[in-house]
Formats: structure tokens, C-alpha cells, sequence
């Protein structure tokens, strides 16, 4: 069973019960919001989409099956609500790689703050800071600034195949840099885990 399945030894989490699917809502809905901000790149339009989403999501609770991976579902449907908005605005799409690589990143994250107690995005943060210069320029301008990888290549004066190679490589060493990180938080006390220095190459 996918890790954001549904537990059934969890009474609330049944996301047909009402209490159950407002559960759902809080506990997925800052992931979903950055996804939307990465897809539309305004907070705005994000914020609506999300909205959306878990409307539509309210509407068509009793065709879920409660196996099934719910944060994927919601994903899914920010999707469909995003190409709407596209086709509104006359927009053009996000290309299918950037699109996988997106929502794979934000799934990643997502196992990392449900399964574990510690802030998983204030580790992640500190992490980020420690990447290597020309890693975390990509990971700033296609994460943070929402730039597609064509945009990113442009801004950083890079070509597209480079900025989606560092964007993997910069995926890689969070997810190693995050693992360790929340490992020693687990083990010790205070800040001392969270502040060491040798968890990423320094070039």
C-alpha cells in the first residue's frame, strides 16, 4: 500500500467520513499549495486552484478507493484544474518531464513530513543552503521562483538539458542530505543535529 494511503486502524482518516476528509484537508494542503505554486507561479491563482481541488475532490469522495494513495489523487486533480486554467488564460503547459519531476519532488517531500515528527521543511531549508552554488541556483529559480526549465537555462545562462541534470543531482543530495539530518534529530536533543556542517559537499 502507497505510504499517503488511508489507514484503516485510523478512524478519522476515511476520507468519505466528513471529519475524516476535513483531516485530510489540513494535513495535505500546504503540499498541494506548493505544487500549485510551482505549476502557476502566483500565489493567488495557487491559493484558487486548491480551492478547487479540494471542491471537486468533496464532490467525487464516494468514487475514492480508500487503498489508494489520496495526496496522488489531490495532485491529479490540481492538475486537471491547472490545464483548465492554462486553456482560460491562454497559457502554454509545463512540459511532461518537468511535470513528472515536479510532482515526484513534491511526493517526496510529502513521505518525509507525514511519517516522520520533525519539521521536515525547516531541515530541508537548512539543506538547501548547503548545496553547491550552481545546484541551489536551479533548485531557487524552478522551485522557489517557479521558473520553467527554459526559463531557469535563460536566467542562469545554462542550457536546458544542464539545468534539469542539476535540478536531479540537487534532488539527490536534499533527499541524503534530509535522511541524515532527520536521523540525528532522532538520536540527539537541541540543534546540535540540525546545525552540522558536513552533510553536503561544499562545491
Amino acid at each position: 500500500m502507497p505510504i499517503q494511503a488511508i489507514n484503516s486502524d485510523q478512524p478519522n482518516s476515511d476520507p468519505r467520513d466528513p471529519d475524516g476528509f476535513s483531516e485530510l484537508v489540513r494535513e495535505h494542503h500546504r503540499e498541494l499549495l506548493v505544487y500549485a505554486l510551482a505549476l502557476t507561479r502566483d500565489s493567488n491563482n495557487a491559493r484558487e486552484i486548491v480551492q478547487d481541488a479540494f471542491i471537486v475532490a468533496y464532490e467525487k469522495i464516494d468514487t475514492f478507493d480508500v487503498t489508494r494513495d489520496f495526496a496522488a489523487w489531490m495532485r491529479g486533480i490540481v492538475r486537471n484544474k491547472w490545464r483548465e486554467w492554462l486553456r482560460r488564460n491562454s497559457r502554454p503547459e509545463i512540459p511532461e518531464d518537468e511535470l513528472a519531476m515536479m510532482d515526484a519532488a513534491v511526493a517526496e517531500w510529502q513521505d518525509y513530513r507525514v511519517n516522520r515528527d520533525k519539521t521536515v521543511f525547516d531541515v530541508l531549508e537548512q539543506c538547501v543552503q548547503r548545496l553547491p552554488d550552481t545546484l541551489r541556483e536551479a533548485v531557487n529559480a524552478c522551485y522557489f521562483r517557479g521558473e520553467t526549465g527554459d526559463e531557469a537555462a535563460v536566467s542562469l545562462g545554462s542550457a536546458p538539458a544542464a539545468i534539469r541534470k542539476r535540478l536531479q543531482r540537487a534532488r539527490d543530495l536534499l533527499r541524503d542530505c534530509v535522511e541524515k539530518k532527520m536521523n540525528l534529530t532522532s538520536q540527539t536533543t537541541g540543534e546540535s543535529a540540525i546545525n552540522r556542517e558536513d552533510d553536503l559537499p561544499s562545491s
